[in-house]
């Protein structure tokens, strides 16, 4: 039989293996926020709704992506709300539907730990490529890719949106990091669209 000793001995590393097992099973999950409740999302009071059903799924042919997990994006306690999983794609919900005047933005993941993001192959898109959204009520909006630029690691999120003309605008752009607050060492990458 164990001594009381010898089985606390071995019960330590267990305890340690299965907590840092448990953490990586998040993180690769896409469970951000383990212990507190979900927060709400912050829409904008400031700008009046815009028409149309919130993006559903994103289909980009040339990087053979059919994305189906589009989430409303808000702010939490001041900052952007980041997609919580490395496939997840977040849709800037205090702005406009993709198709809508303005510049309607989709966030992703370049990579996310150990797993390529989303987006992780944006920077490859070239200008004529074509890029669709479905919203969730099915309607399918086209558009056609303009441009795609690179930016520093640190360059917010006011740059990478800035409207080019009038009309609806579509822009993807790699997340800038924040959901883990290790930021990104990588260069983010915006694709500027047009619809077709």
């Amino acid at each position: 039989m164990q001594r009381p000793e010898r089985r606390a001995e071995l019960v330590r590393p267990a305890v340690v293996v299965l907590a840092v097992v448990a953490g990586l099973g998040c993180v690769l999950l896409g469970v951000t926020s383990v212990l507190a409740p979900a927060p709400a999302i912050t829409p904008a009071t400031d700008r009046p709704a815009t028409a149309g059903a919130p993006p559903a799924a994103v289909l980009i042919p040339d990087l053979g992506l059919t994305l189906n997990n589009v989430l409303g994006l808000g702010h939490i306690d001041g900052r952007r709300e980041q997609p919580g999983t490395a496939r997840g794609i977040g849709w800037f919900a205090d702005g406009p539907v993709p198709g809508a005047p303005g510049v309607a933005v989709l966030s992703a993941h370049a990579g996310f730990g150990y797993s390529p993001g989303a987006f992780g192959r944006l920077g490859k898109l070239k200008p004529g490529a074509t890029i669709t959204v479905r919203d969730t009520g099915g309607h399918e909006t086209r558009f056609t890719v303009r441009r795609t630029a690179v930016f520093p690691p640190d360059e917010p999120d006011s740059t990478l949106l800035a409207a080019e003309g009038p009309g609806p605008q579509l822009r993807l752009i790699t997340s800038d990091g924040t959901y883990d607050g290790a930021g990104l060492s990588e260069p983010r990458v915006a694709v500027y669209a047009t619809p077709a």
